[in-house]
């Protein structure tokens, strides 16, 4: 399936549309919110909002890369596979980092941040999955 958009043309070439079980679908929230919380905590403890904006979320989202490659590969790819997991769960990490390194969390703010970072970055991997590969047949 392939689309474009003036002069980008954007294709897939994959001819399996992605897993839509719940199983997967619950596991994908689950990996991205836990991973998410997990780095906004530890960057808020360790920067805590003291270094200032820009110097805090560059160094918030190097440690979330870091803290995000052991959690996903060791804890959750043996259970839901690599690709949806990896990618996701990256994007969560280093968007976690940044959230906890820009600005002073504590306590209900850092789960609301990395709960919502989670839910809102498998939403968005989800919805361009559906743009780029298109209507699906449903087969009864």
């Amino acid at each position: 399936m392939a689309f474009s958009h003036g002069r980008i043309r954007f294709s897939s070439t994959s001819t399996e549309p992605m897993e839509k079980r719940l199983y997967f679908i619950i596991g994908d929230l689950f990996a991205n919110a836990l991973i998410a919380t997990v780095t906004v905590a530890l960057t808020a403890w360790l920067i805590g909002g003291s270094w200032g904006m820009i110097p805090g979320m560059l160094v918030g989202m190097l440690l979330g890369m870091v803290i995000a490659l052991p959690l996903s590969l060791i804890l959750l790819t043996p259970i839901l596979g690599v690709m949806e997991v990896l990618s996701p769960c990256m994007i969560s990490g280093m968007l976690g980092g940044m959230w906890g390194g820009m600005s002073p969390l504590a306590g209900g703010a850092i789960l609301q941040w990395g709960i919502g970072t989670g839910i809102a970055v498998v939403v968005v991997i989800y919805a361009l999955n559906a743009v780029v590969n298109g209507p699906q047949k449903v087969e009864n």
